[in-house]
């Protein structure tokens, strides 16, 4: 750039063609004539390397020149009566047409499928304890729901068709969750590393050529598949890549993942969809990278886990999405609880969706077969990293003191006041500081509680994950292979289920520690699975587009992803790079003072796979404020199979419940109406956890006797509420009856 830079002024200064007895004043005016070019070169190409620097991630912006078409479609008589026969609400779509994507059509809705779990050695007729792949029994046409084989083929497909004729011309884009291979359970039929790949291409294929455009190869329905535990070879087990399994996954996802992040998802298969331009994307993550059942990661804090890298990238993408005011869902195929996900990557997950809650609307998952719904509270998960932190500064000084012995030098005092004032941990009768439960804390006045499980006991303080009694109880009742989820009759589910509720939903905090919009809680959402653990389910969002004509009209437009993309790629190669060098340097050689709160000693710590602080100026996201994209219903279908078995109707999806029924009775789907749900279904463990600690205390005081008809009338309370937890039991089990069988 330099020499270029002195050419071309060189050219100017020393024109052979200029008279030397020409005015000075003409000499003064070339001098300033090439001035003014070395500047105007100087600033051009600075600006270009700003925009094309690996070192920077893109946050330009500039007026978008190409306008994209936008306009409003009305429906006929005859798609309204199709959508109101699903169950779904009439909306009028708006069709888009952009530069990114060519015509579009947004409906407002979309698709979460998850777990085909196809059986190509499946048999009608065959024996239930040969896992329906010979002998003679009754393994039925579709699949029988609980009685453990995987899907029939015919199932997968079929399911498919149904929704490519009733769903396809309705919504914008399917989530598509993982597990589309058998489980590993019939050592006569082994799966090889082929057998894996074939199947993935299979069904890739299937959707593929089902969800695209009629008369072109591009999509007409945008998919976004997750990773599953069954997907890879052997199952469970996914290394950091570039590997084999990240090269082959690309070629079968070439449909469905940009060109421009192949070299993002050969690091770990992650990747995102950009399904409205600008507006909204979905972000596919590999859950495997934070399963503790893969014993090929340890962790999400050590700087070689793919754990870390993932939370890497995932800081990277949301920086860009809020710097681009869009809105994201998170997916994967492993919902994130405390035996899912090591503690140190669920604690990340869950603060990242708390300071990035005016971006991400919330997860969608699969895994688990249980149709349910996960609060995540971001003060346990906070309380956790600093014990974490703690305990590592504690591992430093006891170093540095024994170091210090060595060199018979005094031992150096490491932030005493640090580890006095705030972080002891190691005293069974430690008060747990309210610090974080004080930021959401609102006063009497402030709360418009209308109900009396919306409300908050005083002396009710949280504990970090790993100390919750949700954390010890799955840890004491539920062995490792009950969250692996290896195929076969499903066992102990309803007690599974019955621990959440005891030690998750009765937890959930009121209005008055969880803020006005619930805020301190981010939400994960466990679809049916289409593999008969119970009856096949399907879920069918709908979405909040009023606005969404106004935001696509913007002219302001940023720099395309593809430069996003390489600055990223190389952004992450080089931390690569950086951390194979100085792979023994200490990540927690920096100073805490007693002061400080957990922002500030992260942001010493200057690890990049912990958010940063929410700005106060940012309001909340569609997750916890109606708006554009906030979440609005969700019909949940099934698959009645002990019928379609029989004959007795034709093989299909029924509406089996939906969120505004007189079950959840939900105006629109924030987080805040989640935690009411939750409460609700809580409140008579809460009760009755109240009565036997009333009895137990010796401070018990004589209360006046109920009348008759205020006791008639908490009785009626009580029995209300359970029968909305016995129906939300019966919806976990799509409808199959499981939860009066006697499983446990």
């Amino acid at each position: 750039m330099t020499e270029h830079i002195e050419k071309l002024s060189s050219s100017i200064l020393n024109d052979n063609t200029v008279n030397t007895t020409k005015s000075r004043s003409l000499s003064k005016f070339k001098s300033f004539l090439a001035f003014t070019i070395i500047i105007l070169t100087l600033i051009v190409l600075s600006f270009r390397y700003v925009l094309t620097s690996p070192s920077i991630i893109l946050n330009h912006v500039f007026l978008n020149p190409n306008s994209s078409l936008i306009e409003s479609v009305q429906l006929s008589e005859s798609q309204i009566e199709g959508i109101k026969k699903l169950g779904l609400t009439p909306k009028s779509p708006i069709k888009l047409i952009t530069n990114e994507k060519g015509e579009q059509i947004i409906h407002g809705r979309f698709v979460h499928i998850t777990d085909f779990h196809p059986d190509p050695y499946y048999k009608e007729g065959s024996a239930l304890d040969e896992q329906c792949h010979s002998g003679k029994g009754k393994a039925g046409k579709y699949g029988d729901a609980i009685l453990g084989c995987d899907s029939p083929l015919i199932l997968m497909e079929d399911t498919i068709k149904w929704v490519e004729d009733n769903l396809k011309d309705k919504v914008d884009f399917i989530v598509w969750t993982g597990d589309n291979v058998r489980h590993d359970n019939d050592r006569r039929y082994p799966r090889t590393e082929l057998n894996i790949f074939e199947m993935n291409e299979e069904v890739s294929d299937l959707m593929y050529e089902t969800f695209k455009h009629d008369s072109d190869p591009n999509l007409l329905v945008d998919l976004i598949p997750s990773l599953g535990n069954n997907d890879v070879y052997p199952h469970n087990l996914f290394s950091p890549g570039p590997t084999l399994q990240t090269r082959e996954l690309f070629k079968i996802w070439k449909n469905f993942i940009p060109q421009s992040q192949l070299h993002i998802f050969n690091r770990g298969a992650y990747f995102f969809q950009e399904v409205i331009p600008n507006q909204l994307a979905i972000l596919s993550i590999n859950t495997l990278y934070l399963f503790q059942s893969n014993p090929l990661v340890d962790n999400c804090d050590k700087k070689k886990e793919p754990g870390y890298k993932l939370f890497e990238w995932l800081g990277y993408v949301l920086k860009e999405m809020r710097a681009r005011n869009m809105k994201v869902w998170l997916t994967g195929h492993v919902p994130p609880n405390e035996k899912n996900y090591d503690i140190s990557c669920l604690r990340k997950y869950i603060v990242w969706s708390y300071e990035y809650r005016d971006v991400i609307i919330g997860g969608l998952y699969g895994h688990m077969n249980l149709d349910h719904f996960i609060p995540l509270d971001s003060v346990a998960a906070y309380k956790s990293i600093k014990k974490s932190l703690s305990k590592k500064k504690k591992k430093a000084k006891s170093k540095a003191t024994s170091k210090n012995k060595k060199k018979g030098a005094k031992s150096k005092n490491i932030d005493s006041e640090f580890f006095d004032i705030d972080f002891e941990y190691d005293s069974e009768d430690y008060e747990y500081d309210t610090d974080f439960e004080d930021h959401f804390l609102l006063s009497d006045n402030d709360s418009d509680s209308d109900s009396d499980w919306d409300s908050d006991d005083d002396d009710d303080y949280t504990k970090p994950l790993e100390e919750t009694n949700i954390y010890r109880v799955l840890d004491e009742n539920f062995d490792e292979d009950f969250f692996r989820i290896q195929g076969g009759t499903p066992l102990k589910k309803v007690k599974y289920m019955e621990t959440l509720r005891e030690e998750l939903y009765a937890g959930v905090k009121g209005k008055k520690k969880s803020g006005e919009s619930a805020e301190r809680y981010s939400l994960a959402f466990v679809s049916a699975s289409v593999v008969p653990t119970f009856n096949p389910g399907i879920r069918v969002w709908e979405y909040n587009i009023t606005g969404l004509q106004e935001s696509l009209k913007s002219k302001i437009k940023f720099e395309p992803w593809d430069k996003f993309f390489t600055g990223l790629d190389n952004l992450m190669a080089s931390f690569d790079k950086y951390d194979s060098e100085h792979i023994d340097d200490d990540d927690d050689n920096f100073t805490i003072n007693a002061s400080d709160d957990v922002y500030s000693i992260l942001k010493k710590k200057k690890d990049k796979t912990f958010p940063p602080k929410k700005p106060d100026s940012l309001g909340l996201g569609p997750g916890y404020v109606p708006q554009t994209f906030t979440p609005e219903r969700y019909v949940q279908y099934f698959a009645d199979l002990n019928a379609i078995n029989k004959g007795k109707i034709p093989f299909g999806y029924e509406i089996e419940y939906s969120t505004d029924d007189k079950l959840y009775n939900m105006d629109a789907l924030t987080t805040s109406e989640w935690l009411k749900f939750a409460r609700k279904l809580g409140k008579p463990i809460k009760d009755e956890k109240k009565k036997d600690e009333d009895k137990d205390s010796k401070k018990k005081k004589k209360k006046k006797k109920k009348s008759k008809s205020k006791a008639f009338a908490d009785q009626l309370k009580e029995e209300e509420l359970q029968m909305i937890w016995m129906n939300y039991l019966k919806n976990t089990f799509v409808s199959s009856d499981y939860e009066n069988k006697g499983f446990g």
